[in-house]
């Protein structure tokens, strides 16, 4: 893989927590991988386990109870999951006939959120896994909120696919285009959804979709996603996926990759500033509806510092350096060279 070098780490000024509950969450999903044969042999789990998924959910979650941390945690795995097999199917260029089953495997999905008895009876891990996590789900939320979440999973594939199709014909997106869709590539639709059941929230729909809390939600979406292109650069590069914010600023502005990661670290630093500032101006809706506010904009916040620590801290997904670490090392060589000498 191409080394990745950023210029510092990003700014996200929010507290840093976890879930008591993260090595038993963990646990539980791997169970659960095993039990419903998604891995293929106990080093394709450790493989999964080693990516820190559990970890991620426990801090996008800290107030989280265990019975919430292991649904989200088995649902995050799932669709990371479905992720890399949807990355695998665009690296090999798909012919049509992998064309069909991506779409199989979506629609699929999709259908077993509605008719959750397909997935028991489809005779498919992944659809079987699905429907049983599903009926969890159900029982710790509201239909309204099952309803918002079947359609942020179906922008979620509706992304896929026309990532995938701009792949299977070698088109680039534009910069706009991309920075539109890129909150449902990667799924930050479906986190900041998740804070209203894993918190507890109670906020009616009229105040979900207040000019300000759309904005403040996108704003924590696309910051969420931004950092992870940056993270994820060089397992991208390595693909040749060119569906990735720093990527497609180079190619747009023509500028070299290290500028292009400064443009996109400006970008998300940018754009948290907007968020706080933004959280400032919360709708004045009484007490009881300012305090929910107050919770929903934490979790927000809590999501946006959890991918970044994760990121740093957790996970084997991706590997990337900070330019004060590289330097640190270049001094040390540095000394233990003259010390050889």
């Amino acid at each position: 893989m191409p080394q990745v070098i950023l210029p510092g780490r990003l700014y996200c000024p929010f507290p840093s927590l976890i879930n008591c509950n993260v090595a038993e969450a963990d646990q539980h999903t791997a169970n659960w991988l095993m039990r419903f044969n998604l891995v293929r042999s106990p080093e394709h789990l450790k493989h999964y386990r080693q990516q820190g998924f559990a970890w991620m959910v426990a801090r996008m979650f800290p107030n989280a109870g265990y019975e919430a941390l292991c649904a989200f945690t088995d649902l995050n795995t799932l669709l990371f999951l479905l992720d890399d097999y949807l990355d695998h199917q665009e690296e090999e260029a798909a012919s049509e006939g992998r064309d069909h089953s991506v779409r199989s495997i979506i629609e699929g999905f999709i259908y077993t959120l509605r008719k959750p008895e397909f997935g028991q009876q489809s005779g498919n891990p992944v659809l079987m896994a699905l429907s049983e996590l599903w009926h969890r789900m159900k029982g710790m939320s509201t239909r309204g909120w099952q309803r918002q979440f079947i359609a942020s999973i179906e922008d979620i594939f509706n992304a896929a696919i026309w990532q995938h199709e701009n792949v299977k014909v070698r088109r680039w997106p534009s910069l706009r285009d991309y920075m539109e869709r890129r909150q449902y590539l990667g799924a930050a639709n479906i986190a900041t959804d998740t804070i209203a059941v894993a918190d507890n929230i109670r906020l009616p729909a009229r105040l979900y979709n207040h000019p300000v809390v759309t904005e403040l939600t996108k704003l924590c979406r696309n910051t969420v996603c931004w950092a992870n292109d940056l993270f994820s650069l060089s397992k991208e590069q390595g693909h040749g996926d060119y569906h990735n914010l720093v990527v497609l600023l180079g190619h747009e502005m023509n500028v070299p990759i290290e500028t292009a990661i400064h443009k996109a670290c400006k970008i998300h630093d940018e754009q948290v500033e907007q968020f706080i500032t933004l959280s400032r101006n919360l709708p004045d809706e009484g007490p009881v509806m300012k305090r929910e506010l107050l919770r929903y904009v934490a979790g927000l916040k809590n999501i946006m510092r959890a991918n970044i620590d994760w990121s740093d801290y957790e996970t084997s997904r991706y590997k990337y350096e900070y330019d004060e670490h590289v330097r640190v090392r270049k001094v040390r060589d540095h000394y233990l060279m003259e010390e050889t000498v």
